[in-house]
């Protein structure tokens, strides 16, 4: 449960900000609270896992003088992780007491594992961190980053951009290994050095996390920022190619939500992979909406604003545009946090594991035990006399109390030529433009009227 004691103390926030905080706050709880995908399903002892990715936009070095986020944004940010059982963040920069000030709000029980600082120009001196829930997510002492043999060097004998960072956890039944990642961009275009590198990138990591979770009998995820553009983009059939699996609904997670830069993958111990539901939470339904903008007016960064002698914005609808395509992704980010959750509670499996169905025809009698806790068989003539055996009957099957999670496997559907090609005209008539322009404007854009034909 997410601390707020900091909310009264008076010198980190006046009685207003309090009292703002507090309702963007209750908002964002109602919010967390809706049925998904809208929403993140309610946490639970040992029933569920709900494991989140979040690409946390250059968190928070303020290098780009943005910022520095706020105290009420670190609470949101709490509030948010707080949902999830596990999340793996990307783009965590070296200076981890934002970070340690998140874990701080979001009270006792809470940890996290960071990698050291990538290096490079690509690498961005970011980390990678998983948070957990130390009181539900155990961490099995194995960690380690991926790096690339010799023979598959990316060209120019190149690493990867960010080394993926691997980590074992268990949660009740469930032992799992994350792999989180943050692949190279680089250009759009399909024919350029940069997409093919962000290819190899993903085919390797694929193909090398297949093949352990085949040798080890193991679950792996893989789970990150992979900048995938679609659900039919190359980059996504190297990750199913390597025969992970996705949830059979996929979530944009940009914060226009027009792109599947973030995804969560499978490959899993047979019939261990009980998937229950999934989504990416958008947090800009609820904070530093567009209606915000007076309030946060004050605070935005004067670098990048053009202000009148006055303190005025000389033009408030480009100060707006600032505030709304920018500023706020500093203060959250411009990805939204992409969130799975599966049953982990094989405890009736395992038990009707142990059954015999030989039994359901004939009984046995109770097994005779020494004060030491030593077995003897009942029809061991030498170690006790006979017992008196009464008439054998046969065992009812037992009663299974209903799980209070219940998945099913539910591998990822494959696209059909008729669904891609829907997909391709929908894209190629200007329907990512008009969604972009409806979540920009809050007005539906318009479909382009076809030409009537001349008649002859």
């Amino acid at each position: 449960m997410v601390w707020y004691t900091d909310l009264r103390n008076e010198r980190l926030f006046t009685p207003a900000e309090r009292d703002w905080t507090s309702r963007r706050l209750l908002d964002l709880r109602a919010h967390l609270a809706s049925p998904p995908p809208k929403g993140v399903p309610r946490r639970t002892k040992d029933a569920s896992l709900i494991i989140g990715t979040w690409n946390i936009r250059d968190f928070d070095n303020n290098k780009f003088r943005h910022g520095p986020r706020r105290r009420e944004s670190l609470h949101y940010i709490a509030e948010i992780l707080s949902a999830f059982d596990i999340c793996a963040l990307q783009e965590v920069n070296e200076d981890l007491m934002p970070l340690k000030d998140v874990i701080r709000l979001m009270g006792p029980g809470w940890d996290f594992i960071a990698t050291d600082v990538t290096t490079g120009a690509s690498g961005n001196r970011e980390r990678m961190v998983f948070v957990f829930d130390s009181r539900k997510v155990r961490f099995r002492n194995i960690t380690g980053e991926i790096v690339l043999p010799k023979h598959a060097l990316l060209p120019g004998e190149q690493q990867f951009a960010r080394t993926p960072f691997l980590v074992s956890f268990q949660c009740g039944w469930f032992k799992f290994s994350l792999c989180a990642v943050h692949i190279y961009f680089g250009e759009e275009s399909k024919g350029s050095e940069g997409y093919q590198r962000r290819v190899q990138e993903i085919e390797y990591l694929a193909r090398e996390m297949a093949g352990r979770a085949e040798r080890e009998n193991e679950n792996y995820i893989l789970l990150g920022d992979f900048n995938i553009k679609n659900p039919i983009d190359e980059t996504m059939q190297a990750l199913k190619q390597a025969g992970f699996q996705l949830p059979p609904e996929q979530f944009p997670s940009n914060l226009l939500r027009t792109n599947y830069y973030d995804q969560i993958a499978f490959r899993t111990r047979k019939d261990e992979l009980t998937f229950l539901s999934a989504g990416a939470f958008d947090w800009s339904a609820t904070l530093f909406k567009p209606e915000h903008y007076d309030h946060y007016a004050p605070s935005l960064p004067l670098r990048h604003r053009d202000l009148d002698a006055a303190g005025a914005p000389k033009d408030r609808a480009k100060d707006k545009d600032y505030y709304a395509k920018r500023w706020l992704t500093w203060q959250m980010s411009d990805h939204l946090p992409l969130w799975v959750e599966l049953a982990v509670d094989f405890s009736d499996a395992r038990l009707l594991g142990n059954l015999d169905p030989a039994f359901e025809a004939r009984g046995a009698p109770a097994q005779i035990e020494t004060l030491e806790g030593e077995l003897i068989a009942a029809d061991d003539p030498l170690s006790l006399p006979e017992p008196v055996r009464t008439r054998s009957k046969g065992r009812k099957p037992p009663r299974i109390a209903p799980p209070e999670k219940k998945g099913t496997l539910a591998p990822a559907p494959r696209m059909t030529a008729g669904e891609a090609w829907r997909i391709f005209t929908w894209v190629a008539g200007g329907g990512m433009d008009r969604m972009r322009k409806t979540r920009q404007t809050g007005k539906p854009g318009e479909k382009p009227k076809r030409a009537k034909k001349a008649k002859p």
